[in-house]
């Protein structure tokens, strides 16, 4: 398997999209009604950016994988959307938490993804420290959110 770079571009709007996330515990940490928004906000952005990564395989899915790996596949890639609209619905703290569960075992499927042939070269090194960088945010978040 060769080597080939992240594309900047991928690399760039990866970590661009960290930044919502960095800023919900410098949020939180500010009080008043820059928490209360954190609280309403992180756990919103955090949601759709799981469900991005299901679409993703979604589409990493119809691309390269046939028969029962295709149904797997699919049916792998709505969880991210089902477990994340959960945590919405929970407090905030906990749902922060579940948010931080689903991103740690989102690497899980993006190597699989990679080790399948399904996913570029580059994937797992993107995906893997920006997944567990929000799951580090989200966690983080929710130790500071009081009871």
């Amino acid at each position: 398997m060769s080597k080939h770079p992240i594309p900047r571009p991928a690399l760039l709007l990866g970590a661009a999209g960290l930044l919502p996330s960095l800023a919900m515990p410098v949020m939180l940490a500010a009080g008043d009604g820059a928490a209360a928004f954190a609280l309403h906000a992180g756990p919103a952005y955090g949601a759709l950016i799981a469900s991005f990564i299901g679409g993703a395989w979604w589409g990493l899915a119809a691309n390269k994988a046939g028969g029962p790996a295709l149904t797997r596949w699919l049916v792998l890639s709505v969880l991210p959307m089902l477990a994340a609209w959960v945590a919405l619905l929970l407090p905030p703290q906990t749902g922060l938490l579940l948010l931080a569960v689903i991103f740690a075992l989102l690497p899980l499927a993006d190597r699989a993804a990679q080790a399948g042939a399904m996913a570029p070269d580059w994937w797992w090194r993107l995906r893997l420290p920006l997944s567990l960088l929000m799951a580090c945010l989200h966690g983080v978040s929710a130790g500071m959110v009081s009871h």
